[in-house]
């Protein structure tokens, strides 16, 4: 199985006639989850990897080709250039896919990074893939429902900077929803395509008076599945 997403597709240099040697490469897709931040920068290994500055809610717009191997991992706010969250030694290994989420607020930030195991997902008919990130601060522990026609719901009680797995649900409308049992009650349906991969962004301030800052849910493709023998 393989994995075509939004446009790129993990690729190493061609070998040229001076016969320069294939550059093997991961891919990284970084999210803006951290609510008071407007912008922020992620860096590895004192190189950016985005040109502008990611907006609250905003996210890569797809996996970025990265050098493989251990390396520091930085979240930096882009306007006062201050690093407000990194993670040391974090290793990238060639040929995969991670997910980096920057989250939190108040001067207390965290980065989530997960490999995707994009890899590991199979063609199926009539069927997508769905995981959530659970990137609500100040939210406690929260229920969340995912329900699609004919598949059954999938209900996790669910804690800030959690990252469940991907899970094969009947392609169509989808409903997701997140609850707790003080100032939450979220919900959103959208329709997923099949053997299209989705990551679902619980976000927000449960206190924000700006609607661009209060809780909501997002959704981002991470790709679709594809068969490498067809």
């Amino acid at each position: 199985m393989g994995l075509v997403t939004g446009g790129m597709l993990l690729t190493s240099c061609l070998k040229t006639e001076d016969n320069t040697p294939d550059i093997p490469v991961a891919g990284l897709m970084a999210f803006n989850l951290a609510t008071d931040k407007e912008g922020i920068t992620i860096n590895l290994s004192g190189n950016n990897i985005n040109n502008q500055p990611l907006a609250f809610g905003n996210y890569t717009g797809g996996y970025v080709n990265i050098y493989p191997g251990t390396r520091p991992t930085m979240a930096i706010d882009a306007y006062s250039g201050a690093a407000i969250t990194s993670t040391t030694n974090y290793t990238y290994d060639s040929s995969r896919y991670y997910s980096l989420f920057t989250i939190g607020a108040d001067s207390n930030y965290s980065n989530i990074i997960v490999e995707d195991g994009l890899d590991s997902l199979d063609l199926m008919a009539g069927k997508a893939w769905v995981r959530f990130i659970h990137a609500i601060p100040d939210s406690g522990q929260a229920v969340i429902l995912l329900s699609a026609a004919g598949s059954g719901n999938i209900t996790e009680n669910s804690s800030f900077g959690t990252v469940s797995e991907f899970a094969a649900v009947n392609a169509g409308e989808i409903t997701v929803s997140i609850s707790n049992d003080a100032n939450i009650n979220v919900s959103r349906t959208f329709a997923a395509a099949e053997n299209k991969v989705y990551t679902v962004l619980l976000m927000g301030d449960p206190n924000a008076t700006d609607p661009g800052r209060a809780v909501q849910i997002k959704y981002i493709v991470n790709g679709t599945v594809t068969d490498n023998n067809n």
